[in-house]
């Protein structure tokens, strides 16, 4: 019972730092599935499993982009949910993936929420501006958001974690065996539609060429992914280099 709860005080935390956009990449790379499930697995004493799941999800968001801020699905939400009780329950990792569906959406909705309780404390901060009352401006600025998103990204991280195993254990003991195999071929096959739209995304004629380059090195030169990870990694500082000079015209 200890565990349990330290292991949602744990995600409740992390999904806290992970919402708050303490600069985007530190934000988003505490969000990203495959970390979560790395760190959660090494927590858990199951770090294979951890990252199996981790690297599953991570497939399913990985074409997932929020267009002017919206956010359709969240991927850390989802992580720190479905992650925590496929390791205490024993779930498969397909299903796994499946029971992360319906929590990356209920992480949308939080994050609709937060925005729209920001704007509440938008306009009492343009009121104090007016009113030249500028001491109140960090309270609107930075603390009040701060606590606002713990509450509502924290709060019910922590429960979902502390309520959900119960709850899925019972659901595993009751359904069906042909349920449950349907479930797992369901999970099996939602990474692949993150594939797809990130290949989709890709597929125009300024960042085709790199991916077709990326598929040869693993296919032809049999290189691991780490070393075209790292050589990718150098292809786009080199490119943006080369086209943030066109622009200035050095």
């Amino acid at each position: 019972m200890l565990e349990m709860f330290l292991i949602a005080l744990f995600c409740a935390i992390w999904q806290f730092f992970a919402s708050n956009d303490i600069g985007y990449t530190i934000s988003d790379t505490l969000g990203q599935p495959v970390l979560v499930g790395g760190i959660l697995g090494i927590l858990m004493g199951d770090i294979q499993k951890g990252l199996l799941i981790g690297g599953s999800l991570q497939l399913l968001y990985l074409g997932v982009i929020y267009p002017g801020g919206t956010v359709p699905a969240c991927a850390s939400t989802a992580a720190l949910v479905a992650i925590p009780v496929a390791l205490r329950t024993g779930l498969d990792p397909k299903a796994a993936i499946v029971l992360a569906v319906p929590f990356g959406i209920l992480g949308a909705l939080l994050w609709n929420l937060k925005y729209s309780f920001n704007s509440f404390i938008v306009a009492k901060a343009d009121k104090a501006i007016a009113d030249n009352n500028f001491s109140k401006i960090p309270l609107y600025g930075k603390y009040y958001p701060l606590v606002l998103a713990f509450i509502i990204f924290s709060i019910p991280i922590f429960f979902c974690n502390i309520l959900a195993p119960s709850l899925v254990a019972q659901f595993i003991e009751n359904i069906p065996q042909w349920a449950m195999h349907g479930i797992e071929v369901s999970g099996g096959l939602l990474p692949a539609i993150g594939f797809a739209i990130a290949i989709y995304t890709l597929g125009n004629k300024l960042t085709m060429p790199f991916f077709i380059i990326g598929y040869f090195l693993v296919i032809y030169l049999k290189l691991p992914i780490m070393a075209v990870a790292i050589f990718g990694t150098a292809i786009a500082f080199v490119y943006l280099y080369m086209t943030n000079n066109q622009k200035i015209g050095v």
